[in-house]
């Protein structure tokens, strides 16, 4: 066969290169039986074959042979110098462009660093919908078209199990596919899902906080008039599958951001950049959703019918306030169809891939060796087989689970978080919101960020990324028993205390809203609460509380008087009461439970990088995307699809109070137990962080690279002597190394 040979080959293009890592074979074996070189100075044999070496001089660069080194290290050598010799690059595969257009212009962006800023941007807005806003407006959804926490719970899920359905099939084809493609056409998607969110506040009627629609207070002897029920209200639970739908389609349009985007900056840039690379985009998956709680607090803060804000008979404070939950949705859907663009101009490799992936330390979990055939049929046939031998990597099982575990928590957290700090603490959801975004701000930054550049400060390797893990894990775990510290429950009349008598608690006797005092009112079910002047009590409303005459002067906040149910020493009628909840202050556990959050958030997020490369660590190079596609599958098997639907059902019973509705049937609830609310997320949340500190450990245990099941001892240097004129293959995908004296380094 007729080719260009050595340094003359126009294939191939020539560097220098302090300290590069050089592969020499397989588990001990040597790329080619019998003799490697044409003088005899350094030959392999066969498989878990030998090396002899011998020390001679280093020769100069047209005397050297020319080494292939396809495979992967058995261990890892540096060279004193090293002359590289690498293909060259299609000019066609590695410019940026839409088909055949490809400006200079825009080729400045053609850099890591420029990819990096484009995949920010979309992982922004996607953070900031899927774990900032859908959690924010969940209680707020609840209240406006009566969906239970299940149901709520639910349409977190349904994002996490449309990525469960589909992620493994994403990335097992799209493993040798056009890796930014699939991130443009993820964005329009996803953009395409966040306007299909804010869809029921479109199409459904405007929101009618129940004010006014029934007798306010108590009409002696007479019978509650039934509240209106027109078309639109008797079907506000069916906008529920508008949201589910919206989910699925931000499921399908987020699927490759983690998968296809990790791995082509992985890919990319060399192993200690790429966890700074890492860091870079989980400090954003994390702020934006820390961004996405602040603005929904703000978005929250303004009436959901901006129109019609001027005749609403509601103020912010209010529980039954509705708050402006999609606005946030349309802004995030903006973006994300603008960086759609730019996504899809990137090509499938940037410059230097090649060099990169030959330079990288292989620390692969023994026996992970993996190759695909090529075309799509090669593929398909070959899916069973690359499923089948990640599953058998053990120590790559054992993280999934762990972080499965993990997700769990995250996902149970970020749905139900804010409701738990509304509940606990007695403020609104948007100041909850608030307290959780201004938590998760900081720690998301410094976490991520942290956690990146101590692997690339300390050239972490797998064991030792894993040892970092454990211990941040355990110290935040011993951190969760500030969950079993709860406050007292607000004193509800016929919930928590009995009527006229705010020191017997009620809690352990059942609910009855009921008593001599309004027996004979005939209160209707619609939630209004009023807040006892003279005993700091709330009722569920003023016809409740007895109250027979109202000063509506104020419509915002209405005066209520001669309210039987409230003992007043001034009159024998009764006392009175103000629209609205009482106000109280925070219980004393405020501080450290909050500064405790902070540190249990701190470490978790401290491990979110380390868990991403330790999963690239222990797979074949050609199955990187892929094991990301079954961790995703597997976290949202296990952890983010029943998190919330478990997490949801469970403090449902701990409700204290339900609205049941008497248009659809549906029901909110307004009131929790706040001990059984803290023991049930306490109980969660421990036991899942208990599973992903032992699977984290098995890993550890677990785990044994190549270099331990054929390790190359007592090689201290290596020189490679041949014919200058030695045949170079035309078409080669791997680099060559010429005239290279070795130092052995352990991995």
């Amino acid at each position: 066969m007729s080719m260009d040979t050595g340094w003359d080959n126009p294939a191939y293009e020539v560097t220098e290169s302090e300290n590069p890592k050089v592969a020499i074979g397989i588990g001990g074996d040597v790329q080619h039986d019998g003799d490697m070189t044409s003088n005899g100075d350094c030959t392999g044999h066969g498989a878990n074959g030998s090396i002899d070496v011998t020390s001679s001089p280093l020769p100069s660069k047209k005397e050297n042979m020319v080494h292939p080194a396809g495979e992967r290290p058995v261990s890892t050598v540096s060279a004193v110098s090293t002359t590289m010799l690498y293909p060259k690059e299609d000019d066609a595969d590695v410019k940026c462009g839409w088909l055949g257009l490809r400006p200079e212009c825009i080729q400045c962006w053609y850099v890591p660093a420029g990819f990096l800023f484009f995949l920010c941007v979309f992982v922004f807005a996607q953070s900031m919908v899927t774990n900032g806003f859908v959690y924010v407006v969940t209680s707020t959804l609840e209240r406006r078209f009566n969906l239970s926490s299940a149901k709520s719970g639910a349409i977190s899920s349904a994002y996490d199990f449309t990525i469960m359905a589909i992620v493994v099939f994403v990335t097992y084809f799209g493993e040798k596919g056009h890796k930014p493609m699939w991130l443009g056409v993820g964005a329009v998607i996803f953009g395409i899902g966040s306007w299909t969110f804010t869809l029921p506040h479109f199409v459904s009627n405007p929101y009618n906080p129940g004010v006014g629609s029934v007798d306010e207070t108590c009409p002696m002897n007479s019978n509650a008039t039934d509240p209106s029920c027109d078309d639109d209200d008797q079907n506000l639970s069916r906008y529920y599958w508008y949201f589910i739908v919206a989910q699925i389609l931000h499921g399908f349009g987020s699927c490759s951001i983690y998968t296809h985007g990790q791995t082509f900056i992985y890919n990319n840039v060399s192993q200690g950049t790429a966890s700074m690379y890492i860091g870079v985009i989980m400090a954003v998956s994390t702020f934006a959703p820390a961004l996405g709680y602040i603005c929904g607090a703000m978005f929250l803060s303004i009436y959901t019918d901006i129109t019609v804000r001027d005749d609403a008979e509601i103020e912010p404070t209010s529980p039954l306030w509705v708050g402006a939950w999609w606005i946030g949705f349309l802004v995030a859907g903006v973006i994300a169809l603008c960086v759609s663009v730019p996504l899809m101009a990137f090509p499938r490799h940037l410059h230097g891939w090649k060099k990169v992936e030959l330079e990288r330390v292989n620390t692969a979990q023994a026996g992970s060796e993996f190759s695909m055939q090529a075309g799509f049929e090669g593929s398909l046939k070959d899916f069973p087989r690359a499923v089948y031998n990640l599953i058998k990597n053990i120590p790559l099982m054992c993280i999934n689970f762990a972080v499965s575990a993990e997700n769990m928590i995250v996902a149970s957290v970020a749905v139900f978080g804010p409701k738990y700090i509304e509940s606990m603490f007695s403020i609104s959801s948007m100041k909850a919101a608030l307290i959780v975004g201004f938590a998760v701000f900081p720690t998301s930054l410094i976490g991520c960020l942290l956690g990146g550049w101590l692997i690339k400060k300390f050239n972490l390797l797998f064991r030792g990324q894993i040892r970092m893990v454990i211990i941040s894990l355990a110290f935040s775990w011993g951190c969760m028993l500030m969950l079993l510290l709860t406050c007292p429950n607000l004193p509800f009349a016929g919930v928590t205390v009995v009527y006229g008598n705010a020191s017997v608690d009620l809690s352990q006797d059942g609910v009855d809203l009921n008593a001599t005092c309004n027996y004979d009112c005939m209160c209707g079910n619609e939630y209004d609460p009023v807040c006892g002047a003279e005993d700091n009590v709330i009722y569920y409303s003023a016809c409740h509380a007895g109250c027979v005459t109202v000063d509506d002067k104020d419509p915002v906040n209405k005066i209520f008087s001669n309210c039987s149910c409230i003992t007043s020493e001034m009159s024998n009628a009764g006392g009175s009461a103000t629209q609205g909840r009482c106000e109280y202050p925070m219980c004393n556990i405020a501080a450290p439970f909050l500064l405790c959050v902070i540190a249990v958030l701190f470490t978790s997020l401290l491990i979110i990088v380390p868990s991403v490369t330790m999963l690239y660590a222990v797979v074949s190079p050609d199955q990187r995307t892929t094991a990301m596609g079954v961790q995703s599958l597997m976290y949202r098997a296990f952890g983010t699809v029943p998190g919330p639907i478990i997490f949801g059902y469970l403090i449902d019973q701990a409700c204290l109070i339900w609205e049941e509705s008497e248009c659809d049937n549906g029901r909110v609830c307004w009131l929790y137990d706040n001990s059984q609310f803290g023991s049930y997320a306490f109980t969660i949340l421990f036991c899942c962080r208990f599973v992903s500190i032992c699977f984290f450990v098995l890993a550890y245990v677990f785990y044994k690279p190549i270099s331990e099941t054929a390790p190359v001892e007592g090689i201290t240097n290596i020189t490679f002597q041949g014919n200058g004129n030695a045949d170079l293959p035309s078409k080669h995908d791997d680099a060559f190394v010429v005239g290279t004296a070795y130092e052995t380094r352990p991995l």
